[in-house]
């Protein structure tokens, strides 16, 4: 069983729509959205869970990719150590039957990860990144947690 160590929040945007005009657009080279900093004590192998969620725009005539990274180690976007990376397809948006309204909306991307590498220091930086494959919206709500503890997962995990 392990032993709670330390949990941290960076919330970008609570709510959709939450983005500010300035970070609402994003493109191919990686933009922050998040850091936390977990303080371990400086144990040996603590184990760090990570989640992510964020919130992009649907493009009504092109489909796009949008990729998200958690790092280790650095709040630069192109740098530090990559714990994991997922990339999510972002379908295009048809238009409804009345001929106005989109049928699809905007899409929450979620994505869980665990760092079972982290060093044994007494804080370590984690950063939350996203880029897409052609220019695109972050919309909000966007959030970055952690949670590290002390002790190994049971075997097989």
């Amino acid at each position: 069983m392990g032993k709670f160590l330390d949990m941290r929040t960076s919330q970008n945007a609570s709510l959709t729509g939450g983005i500010t005009a300035s970070l609402s657009t994003f493109s191919t080279s990686p933009s922050l959205i998040g850091v936390i900093g977990l303080q371990t004590g400086s144990v040996s192998q603590p184990v760090v869970k990570l989640d992510g969620t964020m919130e992009v725009g649907v493009n009504t005539l092109t489909p796009y990719t949008v990729t998200i990274l958690f790092a280790r180690g650095s709040t630069f976007p192109t740098s530090g150590t990559r714990i994991y990376t997922a990339v999510y397809g972002i379908p295009t948006s048809t238009i409804g039957p009345d001929g106005v309204s989109p049928t699809i909306g905007d899409m929450i991307l979620n994505l869980t990860a665990a760092d079972l590498l982290a060093p044994a220091a007494t804080q370590t930086i984690y950063t939350m990144l996203a880029y897409a494959s052609t220019t695109a919206t972050r919309v909000g709500p966007e959030s970055f947690q952690g949670i590290a503890q002390n002790g190994s997962l049971p075997a097989g995990s």
